[in-house]
């Protein structure tokens, strides 16, 4: 920090040379006015035409210099300015070429999208204008190679490559060159609480490895979005977008967004901005209540009909929650629980209680077998609002201490309210990110120093809030089975007599004879029982908006994680402090482009124990990193060369380098090959480190070696008791939970402590910039080393895996499913091809086109580690519109397709994603009187929902019409 005060200090007693003054007017082949021409003498010094095609910009030097005016879709001009020259009349030709736009991030320089060395994307504001998504966010879904994972209303996920989750860990989203990912729940928080639609410049994407420039963690893509500079981009801008969500399940429902965009260049010195903007409206609600175990249905033995999966006794419903779990002997309950029950209600004599109490405990011990009982639990949509928000807000201010250097102060605010659907279903409530910057930037020197603070608010684990909602009911658990047993036991008589005392002499009869209950109803021939057992323990829970409800959820969501505490809330605050510096040689070394950087940043994760294992202090670590790259044109320009080396070190890991290098071969003037070898190198998140949690169906825990040694849990097993389990005890004394279930259990032997992967990548490609058409294909494989995943395992809660007693406590259901962070000693290989093509039909129509398929090899001897991939082997997107058609009049319609894949979320549930395919569609009216748009469309207009991941709400329909000013 000092080393930046200095040099502002200097650079603030810099001479001042005199200012020039330029002016004047853009338009395009038809006299119309060109808005956002750009004007720029060099990289630091520029500005961009208003919607009447002028602009005017200030240059503190003197005549002769040149100016450079550009427009995406038309051919760049160079302007000499003399000193009696001043004012000009510039008229940009349409462009025959489609790759002619700048790109940074390729190879952190400024480059046309055809000379990138390597595989990108754009999507700019002009894009979003056309775009056909309610929202530009998942409008990118567009661009090719990219998969949008719509986790909620408002919160999407950027994808490529593969390996596609929420958390999305691996694939790196930098907003204004800051990292949004929320230090402590280690998902991006993508355009939740985002860049302003109205504040967005452009968006740049870079699948595959990218680590040598952007720093370990980016092995899967990274997006950069990046805001507009007031000084380029002045005036109040606001718009209002109107809409409808219809899903079967939540019906139709109204949602909207505002935003307003204001700036202004107070002096050629200094300029400021402040954004706002807020959405709301109704989430997707998530109504899947098949069985978790029974994907497929549920039928009773010798039926072909599918029963209702709620009357079963260990239902346990995708979206319930709640369904807290035991396992009985009902022959022990009969006799000892409900038979003493009957002596105290007069059904029966003390003396014929003893009799049947003997037989069934002496003679027929068996007779009604063990049963797992899952209580009722609750719907999703009863613990939760299901309303979705965010709230963001940008304040900028930037400085020209001279003409190419300038100083930003940026803070970016934003909470928002949404499902977050990764291992569990946690709903963000309240919760809040907040990033902080002062950024320093020259023509060869750039300087950036941030913080970014998590705050989760009320941020609360939905399984955990039904399990804490389901014990609040009177009696607990006690008070639910007890009920249940009094329904069971009370309906099955009428089962086999109408004469309910008949059917308990007839049990009573056949138990002394060494029958079965199932030898005289047949197996699942009690499910009548069960249902009846169920209806009545439901009554005895909280009725959702009662006063008992209400006191019970309002502890649950401000107390920390704690079923049996009456916790259900993730209490994080946690923040990363970062700093990066990037150096162009430009001006030491000649006929070789180098840039050398590096950056820092230190995490502090603060749970308070309901995330992490912080239980008594906050977990601190630290990462850093340098770089080089180099550039060189050899064979007369003929072909480009780039090399890059990058040394990463995690606090706790060896470090490591990570090299890239890549040729860009040009064929002719509009046509390259582009082929290239990249490295990456990912560290564990925080959460593979050092998460502790109990999601329910399992406990996740991250294996660094200090998180293993902290771990301590108090676990419940299903014959009711509580047991202390430790980090080496589920590290050291565990089965593989695939084994399992196929009924022959293989301890899992000393499971390892997590450590880096790392990626190699090669990549080729081919770009024809044509007239009229861009065409750009690539293929790639990626192989990846010390793969990242979890294994599922089952540790006894008392016992070792080693000998009969670990064996007899899977047998009573005492034991616990771990899903645990490490590596698998297993190559995992993907490999796949993206094709775009754009291009004019018809004479004023634009068609575009893009294909990807991406393959996974995973051989898997590593048995109960999961990859997932989640990644449809072949996606399709192809949109057709026009804006020429008709004066101030555009239309796009884009139809998406991918087939199905399997989704595997471990710790929550693995299911198959079916293929689709959706039609989006806009249309745009403009107004130039006042400077203003209309626009109007639809996401998935045809209607039918589909899935985007197993668990989450189906996706449904939007419409929507906006109004934007000054857009």
């Amino acid at each position: 920090m000092k080393r930046i005060l200095s040099m502002i200090t200097v650079l603030f007693s810099t001479l001042i040379f005199s200012q020039t003054t330029v002016t004047g007017t853009v338009v395009d082949d038809n006299n119309d006015p060109i808005p956002s021409a750009n004007i720029v003498v060099d990289s630091m010094n520029g500005t961009v035409a208003d919607f009447d095609g002028n602009f005017s910009i200030s240059v503190n030097q003197s005549p002769p210099f040149t100016l450079t005016v550009s427009s995406v879709g038309f051919d760049s001009v160079t302007l000499n300015v003399t000193s009696s020259n001043l004012n000009f009349d510039v008229k940009l030709e349409s462009s025959q070429n489609l790759l002619d736009e700048i790109v940074v991030s390729a190879s952190r320089i400024a480059e046309r999208l055809f000379e990138s060395p390597v595989t990108i994307e754009k999507f700019d504001y002009k894009d979003i204008a056309q775009s056909t998504g309610p929202d530009f966010y998942s409008s990118l879904e567009g661009l090719k190679g990219v998969q949008v994972n719509h986790g909620g209303l408002f919160l999407q996920q950027i994808n490529t490559r593969g390996f596609s989750t929420v958390y999305n860990n691996g694939f790196v989203q930098l907003v204004d060159g800051m990292n949004n990912e929320a230090p402590g729940l280690n998902f991006a928080a993508g355009n939740l609480l985002g860049i302003n639609e109205l504040d967005i410049q452009s968006v740049e994407l870079m699948p595959g490895a990218a680590s040598a420039l952007y720093g370990a963690n980016a092995t899967k893509g990274i997006l950069f979005m990046n805001s507009k500079n007031p000084f380029d981009f002045q005036g109040v801008s606001v718009y209002y977008k109107h809409g409808i969500t219809s899903q079967k399940a939540a019906g139709d429902n109204y949602y909207y967004d505002v935003a307003f965009r204001a700036a202004n260049k107070f002096s050629d010195k200094f300029a400021a901005k402040i954004t706002m903007s807020y959405k709301e409206g109704e989430d997707w609600h998530a109504v899947d209540y098949r069985d978790i175990n029974h994907l497929g249905g549920r039928y009773i033995n010798g039926t072909t009909e599918a029963q209702n999966p709620r009357d079963f006794p260990d239902y346990d419903g995708i979206n319930v929650y709640g369904d807290i779990g035991q396992n009985f002997n009902m022959t022990s309950v009969f006799a000892n629980l409900v038979v003493p029950g009957m002596v105290a209600g007069g059904l029966l004599s003390p003396a014929a209680g003893g009799q049947v109490a003997y037989i069934f405990n002496n003679l027929a011990p068996n007779y009604f077998g063990s049963t797992v009982v899952n209580m009722g639990g609750y719907n999703e949509v009863d613990l939760i609002d299901n309303k979705a928000s965010t709230f963001k807000t940008d304040i900028a201010l930037h400085y020209k201490p001279t003409e190419d250097s300038e100083i930003i102060l940026n803070s970016k605010m934003g909470a928002g309210n949404t499902m977050l659907h990764a291992t569990n279903r946690n709903m963000l409530k309240n919760f809040g990110l907040q990033q902080h910057k002062i950024e320093y930037n020259n023509r060869n020197l750039s300087l950036r120093a941030y913080t970014s603070i998590e705050d989760s608010g009320n941020t609360h684990d939905v399984a955990a809030l039904g399990a804490v909602m389901a014990i609040a009911q009177p009696g607990g658990l006690s008070g639910y089975f007890g009920k249940y047993f009094q329904g069971y036991f009370g309906a099955l008589p009428y089962l086999i007599d109408p004469n309910p005392i008949a059917g308990l002499n007839y049990i009573i009869g056949t138990a002394m004879q060494g029958y079965t209950l199932e030898n005289i109803l047949g197996k699942g021939g009690d499910l009548a029982a069960h249902a009846a057992a169920r209806k009545l323990a439901n009554a005895n829970m909280l009725t959702p908006g009662s006063a008992a409800w209400d006191a019970a959820y309002k502890t649950a969501i401000s107390t920390g994680i704690d079923v049996f505490g009456g916790g259900a809330a993730i209490l994080d605050t946690s923040k990363s402090n970062s700093f990066e510096a990037n150096y162009n040689l430009q001006d030491v070394v000649s006929g070789i482009d180098i840039i050398v950087g590096g950056s820092y940043r230190d995490y502090i994760l603060r749970s308070n124990g309901t995330l992490f294992t912080d239980y008594t202090d906050p977990i601190q670590f630290t990462d850093m990193g340098m770089y080089a790259q180099a550039q060189k044109d050899i064979m007369g320009g003929a072909v480009r060369l780039t090399g890059s080396m990058r040394y990463d070190k995690s606090q706790f890991f060896d470090g490591h380098m990570t090299p890239r290098i890549g040729a860009l071969i040009f064929l002719s003037e509009n046509q390259n090959i582009r082929v290239s070898y990249q490295t990456g190198y990912q560290n564990p998140s925080a959460q593979d480190q050092y998460i502790g949690l109990d999601i329910g169906q399992a406990v996740l825990m991250g294996s660094s070696p200090d998180n293993v040694d902290r771990f301590n849990m108090s676990l419940r097993g299903l014959s009711g008791n509580s047991y202390r389990v430790t980090g080496k005890q589920v590290q050291q004394n565990s089965y593989v939970l695939s084994s399992v279930l196929l009924g022959a259990p293989v301890a899992a032997g000393d499971l390892g402590n997590v450590e880096p992967q790392y990626v190699k990548s090669y990549d080729l490609g081919y770009r024809l910039n044509g007239k009229k058409t861009a065409l750009d294909i690539n293929a790639y494989v990626t192989e990846w080393d010390n793969f990242i995943s979890a294994i599922n395992v089952i540790t006894p809660l008392y016992g070792a895996a080693s000998n009969m007693m670990g064996l007899y406590a899977l047998s009573q259901g005492d034991y616990k499913v771990f899903s645990y962070d490490s590596n698998t000693n297993e190559i995992v290989r993907t490999y796949g091809i993206s094709a775009g093509l754009e291009t004019e039909v018809f004479g004023k129509f634009d068609l575009n086109m893009t294909y990807s398929y991406n393959k996974m090899k995973f051989n898997n001897p590593d048995s109960g580690y999961e990859a997932g991939f989640n990644t449809p082997q072949t996606r399709a997107v192809v949109t057709f519109g026009s804006t020429k058609l008709a004066k101030n009049f555009s239309f796009n319609v884009t139809g998406k397709y991918h087939d199905n894949f399997m989704w595997q979320q471990s710790g929550f549930i693995d299911a198959m994603i079916p293929a689709n395919t959706v039609f989006d569609a806009s249309m745009n009216f403009e107004i130039p009187s006042i400077d203003a748009k209309i626009k109007v469309g639809g996401a998935n207009i045809g209607g039918g929902e589909y899935m985007v991941m197993p668990g989450s709400g189906m996706i449904g329909s939007q419409f929507f019409i906006g109004f934007t000013l000054n857009p």
